[in-house]
């Protein structure tokens, strides 16, 4: 586990922070208590395959919500705990998000997901179909079956999520904005002539989001600055104007920049921290607020945390940001709720 960042490290800069967890980082109902922890934002987040949000459709206590793969905790798992969660946090004054990933099937497990709802909409494998190694929905994409935007179903579905569970809001994951290719991101930096339609599947989901009294988060694109993003398709400023209320930006100079994408120019640190400011700088006279990621490590995808550069993500980007979003966070509040 990551031992080398503490609650005070976190909490110095006085900004922003949001944390992006599963249900395996709280333990039993009634013992999650985060109030004083500086944590004002919980994102429960989908592992990659989405079968959770895209599959939901009504209540079911006892069901599991597969929302648990991350741990180290184990008791959390059905619907019904869950909702409890969601209501236990809220009462600490914590808002709770719910998020998933744009993405087919695993990446690092290749396997390919075929359940039935993928099936009966093929028109989201285009990517796929142009490049087996793209593992992104076509989020652009229409819906035949449901004569619907996959945009307008993504709001449809987080109705009934706030119905049942009274989230605070929804957080759009890798693969939700502009185009992109994880082992290459220099693929589709021929989309900018989709900018109008990227822009308007935002509008289309901060509308709906924002008439439910909710918030939407989203990541960036690649942790691109704003004239590369572009070129994908993703135009942070105008997103930012059509409702967009934070913007994440990836800034993973270990996990990517050591690890991933190591061989690819752009994910060292001072690229972070370049395109983290420019990002910044393009939306300081909008409402949206823009959170980089700070790096605590994931056991599940085997990537750690390095203390001294989290350190330094922490002292250099406090002065360019509204405040952070902890990937992921599983390990810090196992640490905080075994007190």
């Amino acid at each position: 586990m990551f031992h080398k960042i503490s609650l005070e490290d976190i909490n110095k800069d006085n900004l922003i922070n949001f944390a992006c967890t599963d249900l395996g980082a709280f333990t039993t109902i009634g013992k999650n208590n985060l109030q004083n922890s500086g944590v004002t934002g919980v994102v429960i987040m989908e592992d990659r395959i989405p079968d959770f949000f895209i599959l939901y459709d009504k209540y079911q206590a006892d069901a599991d919500t597969t929302l648990n793969r991350h741990g180290p905790f184990k008791d959390l798992y059905t619907q019904k705990h869950l909702k409890e969660l969601v209501k236990e946090l809220q009462n600490q004054n914590i808002k709770v998000f719910l998020g998933f990933w744009g993405q087919l099937y695993d990446p690092h497990k290749n396997n390919n997901h075929n359940f039935q709802w993928m099936k009966d909409h093929p028109e989201l494998w285009t990517l796929h179909r142009n490049d087996r190694r793209n593992s992104d929905i076509d989020a652009l994409a229409f819906l035949q079956k449901e004569n619907i935007s996959f945009a307008q179903f993504i709001v449809n579905q987080f109705i009934k999520f706030k119905n049942d569970f009274n989230f605070n809001g929804l957080f759009l994951g890798d693969g939700l904005n502009g185009y992109r290719l994880f082992v290459n991101p220099h693929r589709y930096e021929d989309k900018e002539e989709s900018k109008e339609d990227w822009t308007n599947f935002y509008k289309t989901i901060s509308t709906g989001i924002h008439q439910l009294n909710c918030q939407l988060l989203a990541y960036d694109c690649l942790g691109l600055k704003p004239g590369k993003a572009i070129l994908h398709g993703a135009d942070y400023l105008a997103q930012a104007k059509a409702g967009l209320d934070y913007i994440i930006v990836q800034t993973y100079p270990t996990a990517w920049g050591k690890k991933w994408l190591k061989n690819h120019h752009g994910f060292d640190f001072k690229s972070c921290q370049n395109n983290l400011e420019k990002t910044y700088n393009k939306l300081k006279n909008t409402n949206c607020k823009v959170l980089y990621t700070l790096e605590m490590g994931d056991r599940i995808e085997e990537w750690k945390a390095k203390a001294r550069i989290t350190k330094k993500q922490l002292k250099y980007f406090q002065k360019i940001s509204h405040g952070k979003l902890l990937v992921w966070a599983n390990e810090l509040f196992y640490r905080l709720l075994t007190k």
